[in-house]
């Protein structure tokens, strides 16, 4: 069973910047229902990248659930970020429970990785900016 829906996180609505940072989410779920839960908590983890200049950003979640016919799931979650001009963030986690719990702490993961790559990123990106204002102000 593919299920996929799109959700815009509920921050994007209004930033006060006058632009709107909507990064488009598709939500896929594998081998297990569709979850309001789990897209909710999407929305909520996708909301971190909004102070992120991230314009033209898509992202894909997939939510699989492997050995679903045992009392012990696998839950395998993937998140691709691609951002137009650089490189594509991808990140996955996996965790093995009996419970839904499993499918929250693999997202958790998977959106502090990310956010991860995105800082190392950015931070990198602004430190070169500084230097070069201070080679053009010598």
């Amino acid at each position: 069973m593919n299920t996929s829906t799109q959700i815009k996180p509920a921050s994007s609505y209004f930033n006060g910047q006058g632009f709107d940072p909507f990064i488009p989410v598709e939500v896929q779920f594998r081998h297990m229902r569709e979850s309001k839960r789990v897209q909710w908590l999407v929305d909520q983890m996708m909301e971190r990248f909004d102070k992120y200049p991230l314009y033209g950003t898509k992202a894909s979640v997939v939510v699989d659930e492997t050995h679903h016919r045992e009392k012990t799931g696998v839950f395998q979650v993937k998140v691709k970020l691609s951002v137009p001009g650089e490189r594509l963030y991808v990140a996955h986690s996996q965790e093995r429970t009996g419970m839904h719990d499993g499918v929250f702490n693999a997202l958790a993961d998977v959106f502090d990785s990310i956010e991860k790559q995105l800082v190392k990123r950015h931070g990198l990106r602004a430190r070169r900016r500084v230097q070069k204002a201070y080679e053009n102000a010598a």
